[in-house]
This record gives structure tokens, C-alpha cells and sequence, in this order.
């Protein structure tokens, strides 16, 4: 489940070396201007809230090298808890399903 996103233009994500768009049908064109959303699970997409408008989802090493050490982008500090949490969650799941 995806919990954190952060906001980039779209100018900035192009710059990684094996970018390639995708647009939907009936989309508007995407300018460098673009504002679009990079979700924790290193997929992007045109708005945060609604279902679909993906341009960007193929997640590769070097794509999550470049949205860490080009883009900066990390879970903020305040919200890793809610990582953890989830992460003990599915522990304690898998342990009481065996």
C-alpha cells in the first residue's frame, strides 16, 4: 500500500538516462512543467489522488539509485514509523499464519 509521495516536475524525473513516458489516451500533453508524484514504491504518476495516470512504472535499481541520489527522494524522518509499523504488522501476520 502506498503511503508517501512527493511532488516533482516533470523536467527533473526525465533527466534519468532510461526514461521512458507513458500517456494514457485522453491525457494532456506532458510538459517539463508538469507537475507529477513519485510514490514510495518508486512509480510515478499525474495525481496523487486519482486512480490511474501513470507515466512512469518501470522500477529498476537504477531508477531508485537515481530518485535517491539525483531527486533526493526519501521517506521524511516523521513518517518511516509508519513503515515500521506496517513492516512488524506483516511479520506478526506471517508468523501467526505457519
Amino acid at each position: 500500500m502506498r503511503k508517501y509521495c512527493k511532488a516533482y516536475h516533470l523536467k527533473d524525473l526525465r533527466q534519468f538516462s532510461n526514461w521512458i513516458e507513458m500517456n494514457e489516451e485522453n491525457e494532456s500533453e506532458l510538459t517539463d512543467d508538469t507537475v507529477c508524484y513519485l510514490w514510495d514504491d518508486f512509480t510515478v504518476v499525474r495525481s496523487p489522488v486519482k486512480a490511474g495516470g501513470t507515466i512512469f512504472d518501470t522500477v529498476t535499481p537504477e531508477w531508485q539509485n537515481f530518485c535517491k541520489t539525483t531527486l533526493h527522494f526519501e521517506i521524511p524522518e516523521d513518517l518511516r514509523y509508519a513503515y515500521q509499523d506496517s513492516e512488524e504488522s506483516a511479520a506478526v501476520s506471517d508468523a501467526v499464519s505457519r
